[in-house]
């Protein structure tokens, strides 16, 4: 039996985001990809830049905002995802794509990260790769 996820949203930023749907969306075809069975729980949360900062700053030693953080938990709770809307906004505009995908991206992105995925070394990063853009290719069938 697959659950559907569980995908809580808090939006502490006050910013314009996508919707739930569009998220959850994301999340449950993540999921199929990612070949899950059990029920998961995991929580999208956006903060502004100065709080994103902080996170970053405290959590991995880098004093700078940055447009996604993912904190894994264990069991059914999945983990947390931060995100900055205005960092993202920012990339979006520097990079010259669709805020849609870019949230798609970095959603999945940080999902593979609950899930223990890295890209700290070079084959690690091309296998979260290939798995980042098989899931995105299923986002957008």
């Amino acid at each position: 039996m697959v659950f559907k996820p569980e995908v809580l949203i808090y939006n502490l930023d006050r910013q314009n985001i996508p919707s739930k749907r569009f998220f959850c969306g994301i999340v449950e075809k993540s999921l199929i990809v990612l070949k899950e069975r059990k029920r998961i729980v995991l929580s999208l949360i956006f903060v502004d830049s100065q709080n994103i900062r902080r996170l970053n700053n405290y959590w991995r030693g880098k004093n700078k905002e940055t447009t996604i953080l993912s904190f894994p938990f264990e069991d059914e709770i999945l983990g947390d995802i931060f995100l900055c809307p205005e960092e993202i906004k920012r990339q979006v505009k520097r990079f010259d794509v669709s805020l849609g995908s870019f949230y798609q991206k970095l959603v999945v992105h940080g999902l593979l990260h609950l899930y223990g995925y890295t890209h700290d070394k070079k084959k690690d990063r091309l296998r979260m790769e290939r798995l980042e853009k098989k899931i995105l290719e299923a986002i957008n069938e």
